[in-house]
C-alpha cells in the first residue's frame, strides 16, 4: 500500500527533524568533552547515533510503502554550552518537543486511516517515552552535582558505561 502524498510529506519533515536532532547531540558532546566530561560526551555521542538510526528508519518505511524521499537541508547548530545542567535541559525540552511531532505524525496517520503508519509510529512513540526519562534522570542528577565536583565526575563515569 502506497502512503498518501500528506503522510509522505510528514514523515519526511521527521526525517530532518531526526538528523537535526543527531546534529544537536553531536554539537553538545564535543562541548562536553571541552568541558572535560568524557562520560556524558560519550552517553551524547550515543543519542547521536541513536537519532541517525531513527532518521534511517524513516526513510526505509517511505521506501518500503513505495515512497521517493525528498532530502531536506539539515539546518545547523549555533550554541555552544559550557554547563552540562544546560545541556541536559534543553536536551529534554528537545525530546519533548520531538515527541509532540511524533503524537502530531501518529495523530495524522490515524486520521486519514493509515493503520500501517500507526503501527510503525509506535515504536517511535514508545522510544520518546525513554528518551524523556533518560532525561529527566540527566537533568536530576545534574542539579544534585551541581556543588559537588565528586559527584558530577562519578555521574559522568557512570554516563560513560552506558
Amino acid at each position: 500500500m502506497k502512503l498518501s502524498e500528506s503522510i509522505r510529506k510528514a514523515l519526511i519533515q521527521q526525517i530532518n527533524v531526526e538528523f537535526h536532532s543527531a546534529w544537536l547531540y553531536r554539537s553538545m558532546s564535543q562541548d562536553m568533552k571541552h568541558r572535560n566530561l568524557p562520560g556524558y560526551a560519550k552517553w551524547l555521542d550515543k543519542q547521536y547515533e541513536e537519532e541517525r538510526q531513527h532518521g534511517f528508519k524513516i526513510i526505509n518505511y517511505i521506501e518500503d510503502r513505495d515512497g521517493v524521499v525528498d532530502f531536506l537541508p539539515i539546518g545547523g547548530i549555533d550554541k555552544h554550552y559550557d554547563d552540562p545542567l544546560e545541556v541536559a535541559r534543553e536536551s529534554l525540552a528537545h525530546e519533548e518537543w520531538v515527541s509532540g511531532l511524533i503524537r502530531d505524525l501518529f495523530q495524522q496517520a490515524r486520521k486519514e486511516g493509515d493503520i500501517e503508519t500507526e503501527l510503525f509510529l509506535r515504536w517511535f512513540i514508545d522510544e520518546q517515552v525513554e528518551e524523556e526519562v533518560n532525561g529527566r534522570e540527566n537533568v536530576a542528577a545534574f542539579e544534585k552535582a551541581r556543588d559537588c565536583p565528586g559527584l558530577l565526575y562519578m555521574y559522568d563515569k557512570k554516563l560513560g558505561e552506558r
